[in-house]
């Protein structure tokens, strides 16, 4: 077999949002930085890369599911869902629809996974149609906050350093979320400033 270094850590992210949001041109656009516009795939793809971050190497897959998978076979979402380490919730901001999704599916990450805080970036697509935009950014923050997620508006289609930087954000919780909690940097502390006050009640809860 392939003889890795200790150093390089895998991490699975799965990317969900409703059909034309621009999951695959999102995938794309991150592994070859090149952009393909319409297309529309029947079964789930896989895509393999490394990235080094950090001075960490990062051996990533990243899972597409076609939409058509997260509307009718809910268990097939879910094992998918329990693989992934972190989570990039797409839309579109020109159709509403897309967006109404968000919660939908974020709801099913938190039941499914079980921890505190998945890691999971929510990502506004299609920001350079701004003619057509139908959801606005505020909106768009507003949600993240509500569903404790990361927010980023970027166009897939303009550059590829938009969706560098959404994965590669979504990386580093990820990483984080895998290392001792000593170690762990300045996120989790954020997430849980915004949670200790949910938590004051319950002394349950072992920080």
């Amino acid at each position: 077999g392939e003889v890795r270094g200790p150093s390089m850590q895998p991490v699975k992210i799965l990317v969900l949002g409703a059909g034309d949001s621009g999951k695959t041109a999102l995938c794309v656009r991150f592994i070859t930085r090149r952009f393909i516009g319409e297309y529309d795939h029947r079964r789930e793809m896989t895509y393999r890369c490394s990235r080094t971050l950090d001075h960490e190497d990062v051996d990533l897959e990243i899972l597409d599911l076609p939409s058509k998978v997260q509307e009718s076979l809910p268990a097939s979402l879910e094992s998918s869902i329990c693989w992934a380490d972190g989570f990039l919730l797409l839309y579109s901001i020109t159709q509403r629809l897309t967006f109404m999704e968000v919660p939908r599916l974020k709801a099913l990450i938190d039941k499914t996974k079980h921890s505190l805080i998945p890691p999971t970036v929510l990502v506004a697509n299609k920001a350079d149609l701004e003619v057509g935009r139908e959801v606005t950014t505020e909106e768009g923050q507003t949600l993240a906050k509500d569903l404790r997620c990361s927010f980023r508006e970027l166009s897939v289609a303009e550059a590829a350093s938009g969706v560098e930087a959404a994965f590669l954000q979504l990386i580093r919780f990820v990483l984080d979320q895998q290392r001792p909690l000593p170690d762990r940097r300045s996120y989790m502390l954020t997430v849980r400033h915004a949670l200790t006050r949910k938590l004051t009640r319950s002394k349950t809860m072992q920080w």
